[in-house]
């Protein structure tokens, strides 16, 4: 079982880097946010602002299980939040390799307020509080990952798995 995670706060890069990581090995790319928008055929944003965040939550949970039960050799990007609720993160880390992408809260902002599709992020006053509310209440949970990437990660992350092959 080659099933690799990546998790981090939103905006991070877990799509870019799990698409990078595709490119790079035989590991099918899948993000978490695209199968559930696919299969409810709404983007994120609108099931959020259509069924709330707690449809969404369980909905996410149950493609998460899919996926782990349907495929294998992948690398996944998880939803900012997937490892936050639900039991998630040991769901995850009983079924594959978890990556934890931690970057620096003046990248996440700066990346974060140049995009308007993050559904929790969108309605607050101060975007530098919320960043670092979100992570405070998710930290605990990202670093359950089996590793910890915070600088160099394109070619940590890819020397890593391919520790795994």
């Amino acid at each position: 079982m080659n099933n690799f995670f990546i998790v981090g706060m939103p905006a991070s890069g877990k799509s870019r880097l799990g698409k990078f990581i595709s490119s790079r090995t035989s590991l099918k790319f899948i993000d978490l946010d695209v199968e559930i928008e696919k299969s409810i055929k709404m983007k994120v944003k609108e099931i959020f602002e259509n069924e709330g965040e707690d449809f969404f939550r369980k909905y996410e949970t149950k493609t998460l299980k899919d996926i782990i039960s349907n495929e294998d050799n992948f690398i996944l990007a998880t939803g900012g939040g997937t490892p936050y609720f639900n039991n998630n993160m040991t769901l995850i880390n009983n079924s594959g390799i978890s990556l934890f992408i931690d970057v620096d809260k003046k990248i996440l902002f700066e990346r974060i307020s140049k995009n308007d599709k993050r559904p929790l992020l969108k309605k607050t006053d101060s975007l530098e509080e919320k960043i670092s509310e979100i992570y405070n209440e998710r930290i605990s949970f990202y670093k359950k990952s089996k590793h910890h990437l915070k600088s160099n990660i394109k070619n940590q992350a890819l020397s890593i798995i391919n520790s795994y092959s």
